[in-house]
């Protein structure tokens, strides 16, 4: 009978431990204010740190400022005293230029090859002739059609043009295989992409790719062979070869449109074209800071909070504000997670610190791939087995377009993937403090975003830790520099950073760490 009765108390204290509110910490998430919180993100999104993006030198003064704080407001270095936890990694940007006839071509504006298709060594190619072979197309149906009528491919520089009437009967993948096979020296694609290019394929042309060091990635890239190059013309390239065989972009266009016919043609010119990668040493750092726990029996537990605090720097191929302040991605997240240090340092201060100690993560490289967090779990300066979960905060300092009974929304993400009990407490914490909307519709496991495996968070949850990822949504400043402070709700900023202070508090003081009763799903 005894047994049972401390049995049913134990399981009130689990079960009940955040029905009723707690005034002390009530007390210290009051700290979380507007004006804290604008302190900071107008010094993290200002223009003079040029978009923060990891490996530069404005990266680095982000990574200065957190640990300057960190130490301002007390908490211990947790690298063997110091804040930097530096990351060993490659800058991998893309060399290339094009020329014809002695005039050299912008890079990106006016031709790009895919990044990923380049070798370290890449490719150096001159010609004196080129191939134009229309669409490309190769039709053996009722009425055939062969773009290439009796040229030889073999050797030669290859001009198509891009998508047209007849690819249905002839994919891009399969002209690519044709010349390929048949071993031409090089294709030019001339695409109106070039000269309409999204914000993301710019993005993706115009960033500087990043690989650790010993990484899979990394070693794939030094492997990796040059096949056949596959250079984007825009309209001003393409004029500027067809010139040479009397004609342009538009004539050659409308002349295979009005007449249905293929219209191949080798013409002489003087082109050179070259691209190759390169590799750079770089050494952004994860800024890590720690409270130590109050409670000798629970103290070498360990709750993680992260913000990746690096964006995207600045893109000199659009106009007009080049630089990506990031002020929403993510330093709204990293303002938060600041707000929630000085938050438990000054109950630490007044006695009434955390049970289980606290590290806080600033991490560097998640727009490059997750790097910092990659590097931290192969690196942990705290045992893995020891944290016990991982709350990762992006972008919470606005609303998105979807709809919402009103802002006082969050998305979460995560937490019932791996325990039921840090699923429950999250949920129980939001109720008795908060009470935002919890909205989980990037949660299901058919979301098409996929977010749980796109964040930090994801390299713990890979490794059986707890998380939970905490997200305001995507709205129309994403990734751009239009992402600016003069865009921030303060007031939700800070709401849904006491959410999220509310859920550690209960997690670094709880009975017991959060049970994982669920298996790691691995992407």
């Amino acid at each position: 009978m005894k047994s049972r009765f401390l049995l049913l108390i134990l399981f009130l204290l689990l079960t009940c431990t955040v029905d009723a509110q707690n005034k002390d910490a009530q007390l210290y998430a009051r700290t979380i204010n507007s004006g804290n919180a604008k302190a900071h993100l107008n010094i993290l999104a200002s223009d003079e740190w040029k978009g923060r993006e990891a490996g530069t030198l404005w990266g680095d003064k982000a990574a200065q400022y957190i640990a300057a704080y960190y130490q301002k407001i007390g908490l211990k270095g947790a690298v063997n005293g110091a804040y930097m936890q530096a990351i060993n990694a490659k800058r991998v940007p893309l060399l290339e230029s094009l020329k014809v006839n002695g005039s050299y071509f912008k890079p990106i504006v006016d031709f790009f090859n895919m990044p990923a298709s380049i070798s370290l060594t890449g490719y150096n190619m001159q010609t004196d002739s080129i191939l134009f072979a229309g669409y490309g197309v190769i039709d053996e149906g009722m009425q055939p059609y062969n773009d290439f009528q009796d040229h030889i491919v073999e050797g030669k520089v290859v001009m198509l043009l891009g998508s047209g009437p007849r690819d249905a009967a002839f994919s891009f993948q399969q002209k690519i295989s044709y010349l390929s096979f048949h071993k031409a020296k090089a294709v030019l694609l001339v695409e109106p992409v070039v000269d309409n290019k999204s914000d993301g394929l710019l993005l993706h042309l115009s960033g500087n790719p990043m690989m650790l060091e010993g990484s899979p990635e990394l070693a794939t890239l030094e492997k990796m062979g040059q096949g056949m190059p596959i250079i984007y013309l825009g309209k001003k390239v393409a004029d500027a070869l067809l010139k040479d065989a009397g004609t342009d972009l538009t004539a050659v266009r409308k002349k295979l449109t009005d007449t249905n016919k293929p219209y191949p043609f080798v013409f002489k010119t003087h082109f050179s074209v070259q691209a190759s990668r390169a590799l750079d040493a770089v050494h952004p750092a994860n800024v890590l800071g720690f409270i130590a726990g109050s409670d000798p029996m629970l103290k070498d537990e360990v709750l993680l909070l992260s913000a990746h605090y690096d964006h995207l720097g600045i893109n000199p191929y659009v106009t007009g504000d080049r630089i990506n302040n990031g002020a929403d991605d993510n330093g709204s997240g990293t303002t938060g997670m600041l707000l929630l240090a000085d938050a438990f340092m000054r109950a630490a201060k007044a006695g009434k610190g955390p049970k289980r100690s606290i590290l806080f993560m600033a991490a560097t490289g998640e727009e490059k791939g997750l790097l910092g967090s990659t590097w931290y779990v192969d690196h942990p300066v705290i045992p893995l087995d020891k944290t016990i979960a991982n709350l990762n905060v992006d972008m919470i300092g606005r609303t998105d377009t979807l709809p919402h009974p009103d802002k006082n929304y969050m998305y979460i993400i995560g937490s019932d993937r791996l325990s039921s009990d840090l699923d429950r407490i999250v949920k129980q914490t939001n109720t008795t403090y908060t009470k935002l909307e919890l909205d989980e519709r990037y949660n299901v496991r058919n979301d098409p975003f996929q977010l749980y495996y796109r964040s930090d968070h994801y390299n713990f949850a890979k490794q059986g830790i707890p998380v939970t990822f905490y997200f305001g949504g995507f709205h129309g400043d994403y990734h751009k520099p239009s992402d600016d402070i003069a865009k921030i709700d303060f007031e939700l900023l800070c709401k849904r950073a006491q959410l999220i202070f509310y859920t550690a508090w209960e997690l670094a003081n709880g009975v017991t760490r959060p049970v994982v009763d669920k298996k790691v799903e691995k992407r």
